[in-house]
């Protein structure tokens, strides 16, 4: 009995061994998976720490080079009062040859060679004299083009088309402002008439005088204008207006033939239907003579002077 005891007292410390083997055994298994774990983490951690430092190390690189690439450009921008001033001008003068090229606006290219004078006139370099020299002639040059004002003629023409309506044909049936009959005995009281001589002109002043408020008598060169029935009349109050806005456009776009043309055909459509006695039309038909003398193709000077001396001065200003 005491032998079976001892036997299974030993099986059973074997089997407490082997329990606690297992647990240890599961204990130091649990403890590898965490440590594995711990160690792929510490490993992710790593690698992304390693991508950071190298993308914080490529934009520090960027910012590196973005600070060289300023600081050349400051330098480029702050090389001296002189040169920023000499670019300026350089500007200027290129504005003013491009506006005489392509608008041909006199005003606005002197304009640009004044404020590039004055520029040159702050700097105290002697090598920039003979370019003040050049820039000088050519505002010279610029100052004797005749000025044409292009947006006053322009304006002139719009307020002559927009009167077109008030305007009395001669096809329109206008009669005279009645005679009082104490104008009328007045004048048989004092025997007047007309300084005229003929007798056409004797039987006008009779007729003017015994039947002013029935007839009226004009003299017309073309007798077809007084044929022109209503509708014939607005086409041609429309047509005149047509050609005052197209001689318009043909003055802003310095189109001189075409502006010529229309200007002529207004004219032509005014004489021949109008009544240019009348205060409005005849004063339309004065300030259209007026505009047709008006020269819009006026040779502009080049500025070969200033450009010259800029070209000349650009290779001594880089070294």
């Amino acid at each position: 009995m005491g032998a079976l005891a001892l036997v299974g007292a030993v099986v059973l410390m074997l089997a407490y061994e082997l329990r606690e083997t297992q647990r240890l055994r599961q204990q130091l298994e649990r403890f590898e998976s965490e440590t594995a774990a711990a160690l792929a983490e510490s490993a992710r951690s790593a690698a992304d720490a390693r991508n950071r430092i190298a993308r914080l190390e490529e934009e520090l690189d960027r910012v590196k080079e973005s600070r060289a690439a300023l600081d050349q450009l400051y330098l480029e921008l702050t090389r001296g009062r002189d040169d920023a001033a000499l670019i300026e001008v350089e500007r200027l003068v290129t504005l003013a040859e491009q506006e005489l090229r392509v608008t041909g606006n006199v005003a606005s290219a002197l304009a640009a060679l004044q404020s590039a004078d004055a520029r040159l006139a702050r700097l105290e370099r002697p090598q920039l004299v003979n370019l003040r020299r050049a820039i000088g002639r050519d505002i010279e040059r610029l100052r004797a083009v005749p000025a044409v004002d292009l947006t006053g003629l322009a304006l002139k023409l719009d307020q002559i088309a927009q009167g077109v309506d008030a305007w009395p044909l001669l096809a329109e049936v206008t009669a005279r402002p009645a005679r009082t009959a104490q104008t009328r005995a007045d004048a048989e009281k004092k025997g007047v008439e007309p300084a005229a001589d003929g007798f056409s002109a004797r039987l006008r002043a009779w007729l003017a005088r015994e039947f002013g408020d029935l007839v009226r008598i004009r003299e017309v060169d073309t007798p077809e204008a007084l044929l022109l029935t209503a509708a014939q009349q607005q086409l041609v109050r429309h047509q005149l207006r047509l050609r005052l806005l197209d001689a318009r456009l043909a003055l802003l776009a310095r189109n001189d033939r075409l502006f010529r043309a229309d200007l002529a055909e207004a004219q032509t459509l005014l004489a021949r239907y109008f009544d240019t006695k009348h205060p409005a039309a005849a004063g339309a038909a004065l300030q259209l003579r007026q505009i047709a003398q008006a020269t819009l193709n006026v040779e502009l000077p080049a500025l070969n002077d200033s450009l010259g001396a800029l070209r000349a001065l650009r290779p001594a200003t880089s070294r």
